[in-house]
């Protein structure tokens, strides 16, 4: 039954059909061909249980905020704000980009969303001073991944989900890797902008830069909104996600006056349909970890790393290996989906704090984003620099490798994820 539920699976990556389809279709092949005793009936009764969660509804809300805000104007709010921060240092345009990435990521949720927006208004930019097209996309798919590090995270809400960890305490653990890993890249471009020769900006007055954090001061009030309300137990992250499309509206609406009426159908209708795309990942993923479940594959694969090493940071830096090769072909909730329920329960009997894990997970399939050939942030910036992955992959080697020192070190250190949770959420 195992090799019907495997062989079936590969056939349809081979044949390029969508991960959602390809694990309901090997889960009832398996049940099919395999001679199991158990009903084709249980697949929409485990698919129905998959999504009946009450955190999941945190997602479509986290996906509207983030499209709301996108549209209300916020995103070339965001990039006047990092340019008065650091556009005078050397490669300022390409600083501007990571740092208004890390802003947005504070909004959006989700790297694609984080890359495009800011990608939109920075690669053009960024061309016209000098940069290469190829650079610039490179810098913005490297920053894009930050939008599922820093809260609000869509794959954090995931990951918590499937691992029956608390939410609140994973999105509030991103927030300082994020940072970290933020000023690692600025300091990656420092040095290639310096090696390149790029131009910087002109340094922006007292003044200027207070006219900039006011006008961008609605947009970040939003990420603090909805992490004082988590921390202060006054509403729950899924009720945070409602509270954001809320604030959204009101600021996009009234405050920056950019929202109209007519933008709300495409707003709804990117949001569900996106929403749906994830919701349909995860009930068809359920009952395929069930069956795999019932067939002990966890069991074989936990007996498996435990061949190898004992060791609570050896099994850790197994999983992030995996988690990055994974990374370069395969979707982040595919892998979430296929890989976590396996894995979790050998971290947790290891001692491994499950917060910490989570955000290095999320961490780790971030990097997967921007690693070319399946990198989905990679496809966000190429399209808009009209360049080839080809081209884009030879200039975010330093990117990668950084991000990969800042994986490193979390990994290492783990109060570096933890301490902030532990201390606000009891």
């Amino acid at each position: 039954m195992l090799s019907y539920l495997i062989g079936t699976l590969i056939f349809c990556f081979i044949f390029n059909v969508p991960i959602g389809f390809a694990l309901g279709v090997a889960t009832s092949a398996s049940m099919i061909l395999g001679g199991s005793n158990m009903s084709l009936a249980l697949i929409p009764q485990r698919m129905v249980a998959g999504v009946n969660s009450f955190p999941l509804l945190a997602i479509p809300f986290f996906m509207m905020a983030g499209a709301v805000m996108e549209r209300g104007g916020v995103s070339k709010r965001i990039v006047h704000l990092s340019n008065a921060c650091v556009g005078h240092i050397k490669g300022g345009l390409a600083a501007v980009s990571i740092l208004a990435c890390t802003f947005f990521a504070a909004i959006s949720g989700s790297t694609p969303a984080t890359a495009a927006a800011v990608g939109s208004l920075t690669i053009p930019e960024m061309e016209k001073r000098g940069y290469g097209k190829d650079y610039a996309a490179a810098v913005v798919a490297a920053a894009g991944c930050l939008g599922v590090i820093i809260p609000p995270s869509i794959t954090m809400v995931v990951f918590g989900v499937i691992a029956n960890v608390s939410i609140g305490k994973l999105l509030i653990g991103g927030i300082v890797p994020g940072c970290i890993l933020s000023a690692i890249l600025l300091i990656t471009n420092l040095v290639c902008a310096t090696r390149a020769g790029y131009a910087t900006e002109i340094r922006k007055t007292l003044k200027e830069a207070l006219l900039a954090f006011k006008d961008a001061v609605w947009a970040l009030l939003m990420p603090i909104i909805i992490l004082g309300g988590i921390m202060s137990g006054v509403f729950t992250p899924t009720e945070s996600a409602a509270i954001a499309v809320l604030y959204g509206l009101i600021v996009g609406f009234f405050v920056y006056k950019e929202l109209t009426p007519k933008d709300i159908v495409p707003i709804f209708y990117k949001s569900a349909l996106n929403s749906a795309m994830i919701m349909l990942l995860i009930g068809t993923a359920n009952p395929f970890g069930w069956v795999m479940t019932s067939l002990q594959v966890p069991t074989m694969v936990s007996n498996l790393m435990l061949s190898i090493t004992t060791n609570a940071l050896g099994l850790f830096f197994m999983i992030m290996v995996l988690l990055l090769i994974l990374g370069t072909f395969m979707e982040t909730a595919a892998i979430l989906m296929l890989v976590v329920p396996m894995v979790a329960p050998l971290m947790q009997n290891a001692g491994v704090d499950m917060v910490h894990f989570g955000v290095l997970t999320v961490i780790a399939l971030a990097v997967g984003m921007a690693t070319p050939p399946v990198g989905i942030a990679l496809f966000a910036t190429c399209s808009i620099a009209k360049v080839s992955i080809g081209q884009i992959s030879r200039k975010i080697i330093p990117f990668l490798l950084a991000l990969l020192v800042g994986l490193i070190i979390l990994v290492l250190i783990p109060k570096i994820t933890t301490f902030l949770p532990n201390l606000m959420i009891k």
